[in-house]
């Protein structure tokens, strides 16, 4: 039997799940240089949620900062992640979007693409396993391990075996998947698929290494590990535990465990540059997954909304209430997005007294099919509290979608910047934080060793030739009060620019020595019996309704953007708007007036 393979997934999941996705790219490249010495198989070091932490927090160029990687490990193929026809974000994506994606990473340097799907739709994979292999790269479908029977997994391997896929990769995203399961599973997907298996366990319950080595014997040829400081906890198995654990065994790895050591002490000695990052609690194990609960870690959005109420007392109700909506939204795979979805809508159902009172635009999205098909029957009662009399789609989202390179290079040209193609698949994914990193206009995060660039650096983007290891410069962090940010922002089809001002500078100390006196504030509006309140701290997309209209109880009068969510806000009685107190672009508290029926 040969030795297991081991693939490095530290520059991407490790950093992903312990850093929120903020290692830089001086460190990373170190540490590239020092893990393509390791005898891995590969290495993940691109997609998810780190291509728009690097544009939108760290002022980088994800496709250079891939370059550079792949200059400094020419020797160990790379390897990127993408959600399918959603690539590295939340929504679906037109097709030449992402065909042009995958085309543009693989040029950069990527050898093998992981594919997965949030909802095992294998549909969601077609264009972009056909992309990769167009690229002349690897294409390896993912099967979300879930508590569904093995001959569903196995149904779901041999659909990807269909779409031309190299391999299967097994993913278990909480650590679900213990010793014996891990065996089955493989077996059964090798066998329907009758391709090389892969497995992806992540770490959290503490058992992903018994999974790891009872998959390997039972024919997996692949594990994904990551080195020890961005391993453990909400990430994968630590390279040295397989390594040394697995050792003088007949799946004994081929990578070597003083080379990894190597890298374990050059991150160990950056680590404290990142300490105000790190959330101890992600280092720790949870079992809540053991129970068939969320674990807080794959919570997201919705926990944060727990945290804004200040009611994690609440917790346990809520766990609760997410177990309750899996279930009758068809227990879909606890995979981003849909454990944030779930528990979002979870927090919503618990505080607001009614069940699905406010119904967020992706659990109504994934109830009309906009997603992809449920793996299993949505309850008919919650289908039409959320869909009304609709039927959801047959067919495969993205085949509702226009083609969207043509509208981001018009968007690109309007705005004055480059409209080079990887400008434009990047401006598809993010709008104005493109735009806004290619006018210099954001302000990096920096680190305590990282020097404050001086205001006559002006910040650019990198370019496409750029010395691996050199950073781009960034603007220096600017005046929070003064601070300017546009946002895109897509509602039924059309996009809004929104222009987000901060509060204005401070106010100056008259020669007198006393401060200017504020002009006074105006009067908040009284919350009333008919006052219509924010569920959550937000931005308003748009008003439905105006003084006068007249509105039945639970009709839309507002739509409310809150952690990349778009959620309708609904009358709360019958009768006739007698005041609006907010308008398109407001930011908004909880529990903000939005408007007030008579």
């Amino acid at each position: 039997m040969p030795g297991l393979e081991l693939v490095d997934a530290s520059l991407r999941h490790g950093q992903q799940a312990l850093l929120l996705s903020r290692l830089r790219r001086r460190h990373a490249v170190r540490a590239a240089e020092l893990l393509d010495g390791c005898g891995f198989a590969a290495l993940e070091v691109f997609g998810g949620a780190t291509v728009e932490a690097q544009l939108r927090f760290l002022g980088e160029d994800p496709f250079e900062r891939l370059r550079a990687l792949r200059q400094a490990a020419p020797r160990t193929p790379l390897m990127a992640t993408l959600a399918g026809q959603m690539l590295v974000g939340h929504r679906h994506l037109p097709d030449d979007v992402v065909e042009a994606f995958i085309r543009l990473a693989a040029q950069a340097g990527i050898a093998v693409f992981r594919l997965v799907d949030p909802l095992n739709d294998a549909r969601n994979l077609a264009v972009a396993v056909g992309a990769a292999r167009e690229a002349g790269a690897r294409a390896e479908g993912v099967v979300v391990c879930t508590a569904e029977p093995v001959s569903d997994h196995a149904a779901v391997a041999a659909a990807l075996a269909r779409l031309g896929c190299d391999a299967v990769c097994l993913h278990d995203p909480v650590g679900s998947v213990g010793a014996r399961r891990a065996a089955d599973l493989v077996e059964a997907v090798g066998g329907a698929a009758q391709l090389p298996v892969a497995v992806s366990f992540v770490a959290i319950t503490g058992q992903a290494a018994l999974a790891c080595a009872a998959a390997a014997r039972a024919g997996a040829v692949r594990a994904d590990v990551c080195v020890s400081p961005l391993g453990g906890g909400a990430s994968l198995p630590t390279a040295e535990q397989l390594i040394a654990g697995l050792a003088g065994t007949d799946v004994a790895p081929a990578a070597g465990l003083e080379p990894v050591l190597r890298v374990t002490q050059m991150l160990e000695e950056v680590s404290p540059l990142y300490a105000d990052l790190i959330d101890p609690s992600l280092f720790r194990h949870d079992v809540a997954a053991l129970r068939g609960l969320v674990p807080l870690s794959a919570m997201g959005s919705g926990l944060a909304e727990l945290r804004e109420r200040g009611a994690m007392a609440r917790l346990p109700d809520v766990e609760a209430e997410i177990t309750r909506v899996r279930r009758e939204l068809g227990d879909p795979p606890l995979v981003s997005p849909m454990p944030e979805m779930m528990t979002t809508q979870a927090v919503y159902n618990t505080f607001e007294g009614d069940r699905y009172a406010t119904i967020t635009q992706e659990v109504k999205d994934y109830c009309m099919g906009l997603l992809g098909s449920p793996p299993g029957p949505i309850d008919p009662e919650v289908r039409s509290l959320v869909a009304g009399g609709e039927e959801p789609i047959a067919v495969r989202p993205a085949d509702l979608l226009e083609p969207g390179l043509p509208r981001a290079r018009e968007e690109l040209t309007r705005a004055g910047v480059r409209t080079d193609p990887e400008a434009a698949v990047l401006h598809a994914l993010f709008g104005a934080d493109l735009v806004a990193l290619l006018r210099g206009d954001i302000s990096a995060e920096r680190l305590a060793d990282e020097e404050q660039p001086s205001a006559a650096q002006a910040p650019v983007l990198a370019a496409a030739d750029g010395a691996a290891g050199v950073e781009p410069p960034v603007a220096p962090p600017s005046d929070p009060t003064d601070q300017v940010r546009d946002l895109r922002v897509e509602v039924d089809g059309q996009t809004y620019e929104v222009r987000v001002f901060g509060a204005g500078p401070a106010a100056t100390a008259p020669p007198g020595g006393f401060p200017a006196a504020a002009p006074a504030p105006a009067a908040a509006p009284r919350v009333t019996e008919g006052t219509v309140t924010a569920p959550m701290q937000g931005l308003i997309l748009k008003v439905t309704v105006n003084v006068g209209d007249r509105v039945e109880a639970g009709a839309v009068v507002a739509v409310l953007e809150a952690m990349k969510m778009q959620n309708d806000i609904t009358a709360s009685r019958s009768g006739t708007v007698v005041a609006v107190h907010v308008k398109a672009g407001d930011i908004v508290g909880p529990q903000a007036p939005i408007l007030d029926i008579g």
